[in-house]
């Protein structure tokens, strides 16, 4: 859904947790072009690169590059995925394979590579995409038969998977739940680095996308409340309702940083906020920055969302503008010191490696199944 050099997100971190398990990963480039090595009218060949020790990179030319998020792929364009992949398949001697799909786009490639090799679908459906502005309503109308056609559909959050399960029976049999997670070494060997300096001012800071779920007025409320505070917004600006913010002094923007970066940024945070819109998007996500900021200890002042809610007693909930003021005010506050590493064993225990173990077992459990079914 997203490529490997945009953000480090969800796909990526799965791939990176599957190789350290000691499989071997291979990311399709989403554009399917636009990232080549030399430009893209100039060379019309695929290409594969090593991105991590077991994690390649497969770049698939196309006559024009894909924009993902605004149509379907062509049957042509499915059919050059198909050849592109198939040819790999062939130089790299691949005997089994699982595709990992986590966007609708793929699923007539994905179809015809099962067919072909006999490679099982598992969708990783990690958002409710209705709820995205920017995605075009036939990619939105394509999951359904995504939901029906693949073997198994893995769940960020508990509330997306028991919606989509009471919209789509297809999917009750073969739903799992594994949710996000923390890459807490990374966070805290990063953070740890020469140069961090905690900002002397009290910073409330985010770090992800600034779009339209991101609650502008919940923001706004606390920055002119208390203009002794200082709000970091750290993430690329993807709604122009977010730059009214920039009439507020005490809030700044960081724009988009690489992930390596991320951590000095976080580190500098004396409390967290994930200020998000309540909506059918944010009521179904899993925030990874929840975790992010976990690795760090740091209190978290959030909108109440049924993921964050789990642990309703390491962070501070609110259920409006004002509401959220005050919390932030609560959590700066915080002098329970335990609370601190109470986060960190979370974001510890809650790795991308055993989620990579879970997301295995229940592929594992679900084959099985199926055979046994069979047979």
């Amino acid at each position: 859904m997203t490529g490997w050099h945009t953000r480090i997100q969800r796909s990526q971190q799965l791939a990176r947790a599957l190789a350290a398990s000691g499989h071997r990963c291979i990311y399709i480039n989403p554009h399917l072009g636009c990232e080549h090595l030399r430009p893209y009218l100039a060379d019309r060949h695929s290409w594969i690169s090593v991105l991590l020790p077991r994690i390649l990179e497969f770049h698939i030319h196309l006559p024009r590059e894909h924009v993902l998020h605004r149509r379907l792929l062509s049957a042509d364009e499915s059919r050059r995925v198909l050849a592109a992949v198939g040819e790999l398949v062939a130089a790299l001697r691949i005997p089994s394979a699982v595709q990992l799909v986590s966007f609708p786009i793929w699923l007539d490639a994905a179809k015809w590579l099962r067919d072909l090799f006999g490679f099982p679908i598992v969708y990783d459906c990690h958002d409710y995409l209705g709820g995205f502005e920017n995605v075009a309503p036939e990619i939105i109308h394509k999951e359904a038969e995504l939901f029906e056609a693949c073997d198994l559909v893995t769940f960020s959050a508990r509330s997306l998977m028991e919606s989509t399960i009471a919209a789509f029976s297809c999917v009750r049999t073969k739903a799992a739940l594994v949710r996000n997670a923390a890459d807490a070494s990374h966070f805290r060997s990063q953070a740890q680095q020469p140069g961090v300096v905690a900002d002397p001012a009290k910073v409330i800071g985010y770090a992800g996308s600034l779009d339209h779920w991101f609650d502008v007025e919940a923001v706004r409320h606390a920055a002119r409340e208390r203009p002794d505070w200082k709000f970091l917004l750290v993430g690329r600006i993807e709604d122009p309702r977010i730059t009214t913010l920039r009439d507020c002094p005490n809030v700044e923007f960081a724009g988009e940083v690489p992930y390596a970066e991320l951590p000095k940024y976080v580190a500098t945070f004396r409390v967290a906020m994930i200020p998000f819109l309540r909506n059918r998007l944010t009521l179904a996500a899993n925030p990874i920055k929840l975790y992010d900021y976990f690795s760090l200890g740091l209190p978290v002042v959030s909108t109440r969302l049924p993921e964050v809610k789990l642990y309703w007693d390491l962070v501070y909930l609110a259920d409006n503008p004002s509401d959220f003021s005050a919390q932030i005010a609560r959590a700066i506050n915080e002098s329970d010191p335990s609370l601190r590493e109470r986060r960190m064993t979370v974001a510890q225990g809650e790795s991308w490696l055993c989620r990579a173990k879970e997301w295995l077992g229940v592929f594992d459990r679900q084959v099985r199944a199926v055979r046994q079914d069979k047979a």
